[in-house]
């Protein structure tokens, strides 16, 4: 994971191509980029967030700020009591253990 300015970016290999790519995770719009090896990556990472906040200004759009990945949300007490328990039952934090079944949620949503 690289971070620049607030923005994160989740890296992935690519054995097709070689390369690692990247993707910034908490911005409104897709940012991608890849390198051969990591001194690259980090360069390309840094171009494209700077490349993507100068197109934001130049272009007099509305001013973009990372999503910072906080999420608050309200659970009737029995609720929160079964989440805990869960969490507990796998030894993990209610933070860890709720983001990752969001996640999992998530990727079986339809686009």
């Amino acid at each position: 994971m690289l971070t620049y300015k607030g923005f994160v970016a989740q890296l992935d290999y690519e054995p097709e191509t070689d390369l690692i790519v990247g993707e910034v995770i908490n911005a409104p719009d897709v940012l991608l980029f890849d390198g051969d090896n990591l001194l690259t990556l980090k360069r390309r990472f840094v171009e494209v967030i700077d490349d993507y906040l100068s197109l934001v200004k130049r272009e007099a759009l509305s001013p973009v700020s990372p999503f910072i990945g906080r999420y608050t949300i309200c659970l009737a007490p029995d609720d929160q009591r079964k989440v805990m328990h869960a969490a507990e039952r796998e030894a993990v934090g209610v933070s860890h253990w709720l983001n990752r079944e969001v996640q999992i949620l998530i990727k079986n949503m339809p686009n």
